[in-house]
């Protein structure tokens, strides 16, 4: 007999115990390439990610980078992009396409009854894609339209500004996009940066579902055939170097109606032993509904839809970011509240329920690792793309674990000092003059 739930009675709260992340499968192609699988799953789906060496910083252009692999799409051998986008539409599969600091991503979900269908024309489009002028100017024509929507974007502009004071002013990750640089794209660049992305020892493929038999072979026969074209090379890395502490910079929006307040500071790399304490600090400052920065500026003073913080690493170096739209009367308010969150972690730490909470947030989103083969390869694939370390899923379970007020206190006073902030605002300040 099934027993009626009781309505008026919320669900008990359980911890999530020891959690670990399940054990890759790694193999060395002949050519080259290295092939990292999970097999998982209830479903006879899959998931593949071809991560070339190359990204933005490598190719130099973000514009070319944005476009080398989703152009490859638009005609390859002897299809044109309405063919193959038949192909994909008739076998249920999707393409996705990534453009990382270091890496160029293409990912593609299929059934594993159509995989080898698909794998026949993914060879086709990244060994003979023609680039063809007609769909390279369409694509060009939604990519200058994309940049000049984001430039009435206060959030956008305001970022790009932070990026510049945590990179450095002469970073080349702190270069923005221009519609200059969309309208230099050329079928000569696209075909030379597609050259230098095809060297298989520089490849990783991330493969992941139910992989059976049949599927499994499909793919490493695909990827034994896939061709190499330019020699092999390291990936570009310069560190970060941040503006100095406490500089602010204004930009300007002509009829904005509200502000975007971006503020950052840089933090350890994620090989330190405290970034993953730190995390969880800045977490507890802005990284959740319940958190400091929500609950004061938005809940209690009504000051912001809302506004969030969080810890980025990638293999240039570690920054947290803070950021949050208002009234641009308001601005200055914010910031004051913001200043006065980060030192009340320190003298006023979470604790009890508080804590508990922070502490289940956290459990929560490491679990959501675990919830589909997806989520476990992705986690693999994040060593390559940020730098995170072998064991940094341990890591971040023994930091939730060994989480008190104390520590969290510690945190912020060595890393979240209001006068190491760099703030970038921008609105209309012609309106409000």
């Amino acid at each position: 007999m099934i027993k009626s739930p009781n309505r008026k009675e919320p669900p008990a709260v359980k911890p999530f115990g020891k959690m670990s992340v399940p054990f890759e499968n790694l193999s060395l192609l002949p050519n080259g390439i290295t092939l990292h699988s999970f097999n998982g799953g209830d479903q006879p789906i899959c998931k593949l990610s071809i991560a070339f060496q190359g990204g933005i910083r490598e190719i130099g252009s973000e514009a070319t980078a944005n476009m080398v692999l989703s152009q490859i799409f638009e005609g390859a051998g002897n299809k044109t992009a309405s063919q193959i986008a038949d192909i994909l539409d008739y076998n249920g599969a999707r393409i996705g396409m990534r453009s990382q600091v270091h890496h160029s991503v293409l990912d593609v979900w299929m059934l594993n009854e159509r995989a080898s269908q698909i794998l026949d024309l993914l060879k086709e489009c990244i060994s003979s894609p023609a680039y063809p002028q007609n769909e390279l100017d369409t694509a060009k024509l939604r990519a200058t339209a994309a940049f000049l929507s984001s430039r009435e974007d206060v959030a956008t502009l305001a970022g790009e500004a932070l990026t510049r004071l945590i990179y450095g002013e002469g970073h080349p990750l702190a270069r923005p996009m221009s519609e200059e640089a969309i309208a230099l794209v050329d079928r000569a660049g696209l075909t030379a940066a597609h050259g230098r992305l095809l060297v298989p020892e520089n490849t990783n493929v991330f493969l992941s579902g139910m992989i059976d038999g049949e599927v499994e072979m499909a793919v490493y026969d695909f990827l034994c055939e896939l061709p190499s074209m330019g020699p092999s090379f390291k990936p570009v890395v310069e560190p970060i170097c941040p503006e100095e502490p406490g500089k602010k910079v204004y930009v300007g929006m002509e009829g904005a109606l509200q502000d975007a307040i971006m503020a950052g500071l840089p933090a350890p790399g994620r090989d330190s032993e405290d970034y993953s304490l730190l995390r969880f600090t800045i977490m507890a400052l802005g990284g959740y509904f319940g958190s400091r920065l929500m609950t004061n500026i938005r809940e209690d003073k009504g000051l912001t839809y809302g506004i969030s913080a969080s810890l980025l690493g990638n293999h240039e170096g570690s920054y947290m970011t803070i950021g949050a739209q208002c009234d641009g009367a308001y601005t200055e308010r914010v910031i004051d509240e913001i200043y006065a969150e980060m030192r009340g972690l320190v003298s006023n730490p979470p604790k009890d329920d508080e804590l508990r909470r922070l502490k289940l947030h956290a459990a929560t989103n490491l679990a959501e690792i675990l919830d589909t083969p997806a989520g476990i390869m992705g986690y693999y694939a994040n060593r390559l793309f940020v730098g995170t370390p072998d064991d940094y899923f341990a890591r971040q379970q023994a930091a939730i674990d060994t989480l008190t007020p104390q520590i969290i206190s510690d945190m912020a006073e060595k890393y979240l000092r209001p006068d190491n902030l760099r703030i970038a605002i921008c609105g209309d300040y012609d309106r409000r003059s």
